[in-house]
């Protein structure tokens, strides 16, 4: 009994301590998207002006674009329509885990995770961001899935970084694992993917666009003190010019390694980080593992050897 409530006073400080980390992490990035913003703007009025002096038409630009992105929100809608009925019927990996477990070392440990949380710079009302949005979906905690999706929407020329919508969210899994005895541990989380993609951009010369979707893994030891964050991209498309739309079903390994004491508890943290980005009128960018039975973000064990 003391073990399990010395157990819960820490897993509340370590948690306490990541929601005001990332809560003030979250709001340091909302004040700086809102002041390129504003550099943004500024710069595109005198890139506008040298426009104009050099006898282009800007109006007559402005009123193609806008005919353009109509065009292109329209085909946006047919995607996700489309992609959204592909994602009803969950991928079948029924018994996977379990064969995966038979082949782990005799002394391997498979820790579930026992918390879980979302942050997000979701900043959807700041209006220096104009007719750009961005959005995201809110995570209940525990569990070892969870529903997230994020979009983000640009708008006008994107000339000068102006209308460019992006976020960047973060879904959290707390694993506890006690060593038996001093030595570097291998820890190995599975990272579950099930959803799909959406990056549309038309870039032409006389506006700038772009479009972006990154998914990373993160994962973090804290014994005594944080051990240092590993990371990779799982999943990175980015361009220009593109129009891409596809499910994205996967499961990855991550592998680290930490040294740990033995005997006292420590606390594992395992990451899914989620960014969009889309500037300029048409442009889209979305990240879905919400929708229908399909579409979930999992990261079920981790295994520590």
């Amino acid at each position: 009994m003391k073990d399990c409530k010395d157990l819960c006073t820490m897993q509340e400080g370590i948690t306490n301590q990541i929601l005001e980390e990332r809560n003030q992490e979250m709001a340091e990035s909302i004040a700086e998207k809102r002041l390129e913003a504003r550099i943004a703007e500024e710069n595109y009025q005198q890139e506008i002006k040298a426009m104009e002096a050099s006898g282009l038409k800007i109006a007559n630009l402005e009123a193609l674009d806008v005919e353009l992105a109509t065009r292109a929100e329209a085909d946006v809608e047919s995607l996700e329509a489309k992609m959204n009925e592909m994602s009803q019927e969950p991928v079948i990996t029924t018994g996977e885990l379990d064969i995966e477990k038979a082949f782990l070392p005799p002394d391997a440990f498979i820790l579930t995770p026992s918390w879980s949380a979302e942050f997000s710079d979701d900043d959807a009302q700041d209006p220096l961001t104009g007719v750009s949005s961005i959005s995201a979906q809110a995570v209940l905690a525990g569990g070892s899935c969870k529903d997230k999706y994020i979009w983000a929407k640009g708008g006008g020329s994107g000339i000068a970084g102006t209308g460019a919508g992006k976020i960047q969210a973060y879904v959290y899994f707390g694993f506890w694992f006690k060593p038996p005895v001093s030595r570097f541990y291998s820890i190995r989380p599975l990272f579950r993917f099930r959803g799909y993609y959406i990056v549309k951009a038309n870039d032409r010369w006389y506006n700038s666009k772009y479009a972006k979707v990154t998914v990373s893994t993160w994962v973090n030891v804290r014994q005594y003190n944080w051990k240092g964050w590993n990371h990779v991209d799982v999943l990175n498309v980015a361009d220009d010019n593109i129009n891409v739309n596809r499910r994205f079903d996967t499961d990855r390994y991550m592998y680290t390694s930490y040294l740990l004491g033995g005997g006292d508890w420590a606390w594992i943290s395992c990451v899914i980080g989620l960014y969009a980005y889309a500037r300029g009128g048409g442009s889209y960018a979305k990240l879905d593992f919400a929708t229908g039975n399909a579409n979930k973000l999992c990261v079920p064990y981790c295994y520590a050897y």
